[in-house]
């Protein structure tokens, strides 16, 4: 009787991960708080899990203990940071992701793979979801649930007020993309998805994730279907022509896509010289002052939100420079430079580069298109230049690192 309690426990303690990190795309729709949570509970699983059962062993391997020196390198630039208690804070909770990815893989993992089609058909369904919800927004000026925004062009979905919802699609297309194309092997079908998911990633209006799903749908579509690049191409340019015929005829869309970023390409020539008419370009210098004054170990996670604000950083050559405080330099790369130095800069861009170089060369061996997806997420996450959420806030980091699970999860699959 005892014995079959013990294994009931473990039994309904796998399950509640399971059920918990099927859930996650649910929890990133509700709050911070509630993905917070979801996180911390499915690691605080994991470790009882691996105490209990002597599993420990599990994270006996390079990337565990390269993930370990990650984390070092955040912990000691935080006691060379200008506000202690924000880094400190900031640099600890770093490790909730690093016990994440191995309990993503662990859970997904057992039971000879059982529950990893379905935690992926759950993920894909509320991937759906979301796409109907912002259409049906995009169509009636509210969501299913009656939320609506003011900022024309842009659809916030079932986030209500917080226009991130992009993030959200940018992590979780190419999953849904693979789970459906495994599913039904109909490569029509795949196309016609590409069009409607695409269609509705433009109208969301978050143009930074728009380029960013363009760019991984592409080569998506190459590793796919390699041997008809001519019907890609040419797929590629109607699909583009319907988005150039939707922002001609759409004034909100006009605006934020022609007016806003494609024309001041065209008349001033110059990408920089752009920048300077656009907040981001703001927030980025601003980053790029911090980092002078600070380029051994940066600022401190957490504070470029007060340091950007000083007067030092005054630079009236951008148009919006009185708006260059913010909580992060909206840019991965200026992010880390700005924040954690050379030193913490060059600690990620190792371990991202020797990660990625290393699993491009497992990825011509098996071709899995999870692991594929995975690579393309992380990859375009450390694209130059165009605008990001904060690598270390909770909603983009939690997507971030799912996607980088999925990567861990699929490398061993041929």
């Amino acid at each position: 009787m005892k014995i079959n309690s013990i294994n009931n426990k473990k039994i309904n303690l796998n399950f509640l991960s399971i059920i918990l990190i099927s859930l996650l795309p649910i929890s990133l729709l509700i709050g911070s708080a509630i993905i917070n949570g979801f996180v911390i509970l499915i690691d605080i699983i994991f470790l009882i899990d691996l105490v209990k059962n002597k599993k420990i062993k599990y994270l006996n391997n390079k990337l565990f203990y390269a993930f370990l020196l990650l984390w070092a390198s955040l912990l000691i630039n935080a006691f060379f940071s200008e506000n202690f208690n924000n880094s400190i804070l900031r640099a600890l909770g770093f490790v909730r992701f690093i016990f994440f990815v191995f309990a993503i893989k662990y859970y997904v993992s057992s039971n000879n793979y059982f529950y990893r089609e379905k935690i992926f058909y759950f993920w894909t369904v509320v991937f759906f979801l979301v796409t109907l919800d912002l259409l049906f927004e995009f169509y009636f000026g509210f969501n299913t649930l009656g939320y609506s925004n003011e900022i024309p062009g842009r659809l916030s979905g079932y986030l209500n007020q917080e226009l991130k919802i992009g993030g959200f699609y940018y992590g979780f297309i190419l999953i849904s993309l693979i789970f459906i194309y495994n599913k039904y092997k109909n490569l029509s079908l795949l196309y016609f998805l590409i069009t409607i998911f695409l269609i509705t990633s433009f109208l969301i209006g978050e143009r930074s994730n728009f380029i960013k799903i363009c760019f991984i749908l592409i080569l998506f579509l190459y590793f796919v279907d390699k041997k008809f690049i001519f019907k890609n191409l040419l797929f590629i340019t109607l699909i583009f022509s319907l988005i150039f015929t939707l922002i001609y005829f759409n004034k909100d869309s006009k605006e934020r896509f022609y007016d806003s970023l494609i024309k001041p390409i065209i008349v001033n020539l110059k990408f920089s010289k752009t920048l300077k008419y656009s907040q981001y370009g703001a927030h980025y210098d601003a980053a790029i002052g911090i980092f002078k004054n600070y380029p051994v170990f940066g600022v401190g996670l957490k504070n470029f939100r007060h340091e950007s604000g000083k007067s030092e950083y005054i630079n009236k050559e951008f148009i919006f420079y009185q708006t260059r405080q913010t909580t992060h330099p909206h840019q991965i790369h200026f992010e880390l430079l700005s924040e954690t130095g050379l030193f913490g800069y060059l600690s990620f861009i190792i371990f991202f580069g020797y990660y990625l170089r290393k699993n491009i060369k497992i990825q011509i061996k098996n071709g899995n298109l999870y692991h594929l997806s995975g690579i393309l997420f992380v990859f375009t996450s450390f694209l130059p230049l165009l605008p990001s959420g904060s690598f270390f806030t909770t909603f983009g980091a939690t997507i971030f690192w799912i996607n980088f699970s999925v990567i861990e999860l699929f490398k061993d699959d041929h």
